[in-house]
């Protein structure tokens, strides 16, 4: 099939930016290795994503609410982020594509937390998650443009100094709280996912590595080999069991993971309503977040029982004397917010700043 010169233009863009993540996490002073690579990646995903659309003429914009026009940003119209990428392009797919779904999905908060953020102390936690993301990429890129826009070729296996990974729980001098935030979202994360799942190699990719033993037999004989592990044969994957024992380390969810502050609430719901209303809205927490938890009451007026709090949005924690917020009332309140004429109501002097 010939693809379009906008399409090979996405494609393009999705292979460089591959590549530079691939270069950035490889070279052996990168500070900002983990950051860095999740960042390219999404874009490389990103571009990908979009150049599929872009081939099967699919419109990947945002609609104005209720209309037929599509967003526009400086002349530009507004592209799906790699969320509504995911959303779209997973759908209709069979249950073997939900590990890579899922990898991606990983990434996704993990960019926002991590791109300004030095934080060496997790490379090692999320080396896995990583090799898979690159995995995945060129094994979507072959099944949907074919196995001449593989960028195999162009890599290596990089040279390692250290026979033992550093584990980040031995890097202490390093440890931040940002650190703490987002190891603890990617152990509530993990602990989320269906065993399948988890132990897929598309998800995480988890090796071994084993010297090599050779009896001359053939000294052109490569380095390094993969043995694929195939879960479709069950028979073969047990003798691999029974020879290394495959582990899967369980970890302890984190006290109050999942449960965000007021101001990132704000800037959540903010992001989303911003691509109904524009981006000249306001939605801090001081304020506008403040008039949504009195209008719909889920958390106790001052002096009163603290503890009384609608518990599926709000709960008061004790040992910072603060409230905390739920996934389910950030979805509420863009829910309700996305109706213009609620956001009105509890905001009428915003009127001048809708488009």
């Amino acid at each position: 099939m010939r693809l379009s010169i906008k399409t090979r233009e996405m494609l393009e863009k999705a292979k460089e930016s591959c590549l530079l993540a691939v270069d950035i996490y490889n070279k052996p002073r990168t500070s900002f290795r983990s950051g860095g690579y999740v960042v390219l990646m999404t874009i490389a995903y990103t571009s990908f994503f979009h150049a599929v659309f872009e081939k099967n003429k699919i419109k990947y914009y945002y609609k104005i609410k209720d209309s037929k026009t599509y967003q526009k940003i400086d002349g530009d119209y507004k592209t799906w982020e790699l969320s509504t990428c995911v959303s779209e392009y997973f759908k209709n797919k069979a249950t073997e594509f939900l590990p890579i779904q899922k990898n991606i999905e990983f990434f996704i908060p993990l960019r926002n937390k991590i791109e300004h953020r030095f934080m060496p102390e997790l490379d090692s936690e999320i080396f896995g998650e990583c090799q898979a993301c690159l995995h995945n990429f060129e094994y979507l890129m072959e099944k949907e443009f074919g196995a001449k826009h593989k960028i195999m070729e162009n890599l290596l296996f990089s040279l390692q100094f250290a026979q033992n990974y550093i584990k980040s729980r031995e890097i202490k001098k390093k440890r931040n709280k940002d650190a703490d935030k987002i190891r603890a979202q990617i152990v509530s994360y993990r602990e989320g996912l269906e065993d399948e799942i988890y132990s897929s190699q598309r998800y995480s990719f988890k090796i071994y590595l084993l010297p090599k033993l050779v009896n001359n037999e053939n000294k052109a004989d490569y380095a390094i080999e993969w043995i694929n592990y195939d879960e479709t044969k069950p028979e073969e994957m047990e003798k691999y069991k029974h020879l290394l024992g495959f582990i899967k380390e369980k970890v302890r969810p984190i006290s109050n993971y999942g449960l965000l502050k007021a101001g990132e609430v704000a800037e959540r719901v903010k992001s989303e309503l911003s691509k109904i209303y524009g981006d000249k809205i306001k939605f801090n927490p001081s304020s506008h977040h403040a008039a949504c938890y009195k209008k719909y009451e889920i958390r106790p007026k001052k002096g009163e029982n603290p503890e009384k709090t609608k518990k599926e949005f709000c709960i008061y924690d004790q040992a910072h004397e603060d409230y905390i917020y739920t996934e389910d009332w950030i979805k509420f309140l863009i829910e309700k917010l996305s109706d213009k004429k609620s956001f009105l109501e509890l905001f009428p002097k915003q009127r001048d700043n809708i488009k």
